[in-house]
């Protein structure tokens, strides 16, 4: 019988020399720190120039309407950017979070198992079937199969993907 897959030790050597599976994630910045960021924006820079020249020119006249009216937009401006900003790494990382959920089939100890994704190490044969998401970068051993990469390219079209190298 052919060994089909790792068995532990060499799951334990390949996670060791070639890490883990996970998409690392990056430090979070907080709401405060992406509102700072965001009032570097080009536009909002030339609302601040804007704002500073009109408080120079408040000192001879007193139209607060404009200066009061210029920092609303600045703070409308960037607390909406932040809000959407702050939101859109909030929705990644649930979607992170879920895609960590995700279960696959490999062959280990020449048997059948289903692990999660972030468990897949390099060196893993992984059977796919219809419907199933492809757990890592990997060679096609066997078959060919037909693939939906529109979340990764946005398009539409399934691509087909062939045994490029005979082991």
């Amino acid at each position: 019988m052919n060994n089909i897959g790792l068995d532990k030790k060499q799951v334990t050597i390949s996670r060791e020399k070639h890490g883990s599976n996970v998409i690392s994630k990056k430090q979070k910045k907080s709401f405060f720190n992406i509102f700072i960021g965001n009032l570097g924006d080009p536009i909002i820079r030339i609302l601040l120039i804007a704002l500073a020249l009109n408080l120079l020119f408040l000192l001879n006249n007193f139209d607060w309407y404009e200066t009061i009216g210029i920092a609303v937009a600045i703070f409308l401006a960037s607390s909406i950017s932040t809000v959407s900003e702050y939101g859109s790494e909030e929705a990644f990382d649930k979607l992170q979070e879920n895609a960590s959920k995700i279960k696959c089939r490999v062959y280990r100890n020449n048997n059948l198992e289903e692990i999660f994704i972030d468990d897949v190490v390099v060196g893993d044969v992984i059977l796919l079937q219809s419907g199933d998401k492809i757990p890592a970068d990997g060679v096609l051993v066997n078959g060919s199969i037909s693939v939906d990469e529109s979340a990764l390219t946005g398009e539409s079209k399934e691509v087909t993907k062939k045994i490029m190298i005979k082991f």
